[in-house]
């Protein structure tokens, strides 16, 4: 959960950064849009991936990318450069990260727990994440306002560093499958025919979608209101 902590706290320091070098307000807005909207695209192709290859490895490449734009954004706010498309490639980036990232840790809690301890890993995963939802964006909130945009970037990229150590340094049995690996176009349409089938997934997807699409157009829109 400490680089989601950060990712949150990111965020938070982008839209406020935004709303400080940008007078427009869909330019601010667009922060929130363009680091949740990888995650709304890329969900289905990064299922199959996590699916399909090291699960391990596709965390520590999403993990990498969202240290690398940190590290990136904190590079250049340390030279003065603020430019609002820049603001907006870096938060996209960021997103992609956790896009890649995201369902294979989820994925792979069932190749590291007993099917019996699942439901309530889940469980605890939801709950430790909706704590930092909770947590972060206030706590970014508190340090932009004491110490600057560039110091929570700067926290940000080192927020990345243990979770990296965690994934190089652990490798977890995973049990080989006698199946041959499906094509990715395969297993995204599979995916999809599925869930076409299931009106409990398609529920969840509905809900999901407008929550999202609410509660982001809430966050997008606070940096104006404190502005």
């Amino acid at each position: 959960q400490l680089s989601s902590l950060g990712w949150l706290m990111q965020t938070v320091a982008l839209s406020w950064l935004m709303a400080t070098v940008s007078t427009s307000d869909v330019m601010v807005a667009l922060v929130q849009a363009s680091s949740t909207l990888p995650a709304f695209f890329l969900a289905i192709f990064v299922g199959a991936i996590a699916d399909n290859y090291s699960r391990r490895m596709v965390m520590i490449v999403g993990r990498s990318l969202m240290m690398a734009a940190s590290a990136m954004l904190t590079i250049l706010m340390a030279f003065g450069i603020t430019d609002p498309w820049m603001i907006l490639a870096f938060s996209f980036l960021d997103g992609c990260g956790i896009a890649l990232s995201d369902p294979a840790w989820r994925a792979s809690l069932g190749d590291m727990l007993e099917r019996r301890h699942l439901p309530s890993a889940v469980t605890l995963l939801n709950v430790g994440f909706n704590t930092v939802r909770s947590v972060g964006p206030a706590l970014g909130g508190i340090i932009v306002a004491i110490f600057g945009p560039l110091v929570t970037f700067a926290l940000t990229t080192l927020g990345f560093v243990a979770p990296l150590t965690a994934l190089w340094r652990n490798k977890w049995t995973v049990k080989a499958s006698p199946l041959p690996r499906e094509a990715l176009m395969t297993a995204i349409y599979d995916g999809l025919r599925f869930t076409a089938i299931s009106s409990e997934i398609k529920a969840a997807i509905v809900r999901g979608t407008l929550f999202g699409l609410t509660g982001t157009s809430m966050l997008a829109l606070l940096p104006l209101v404190a502005r």
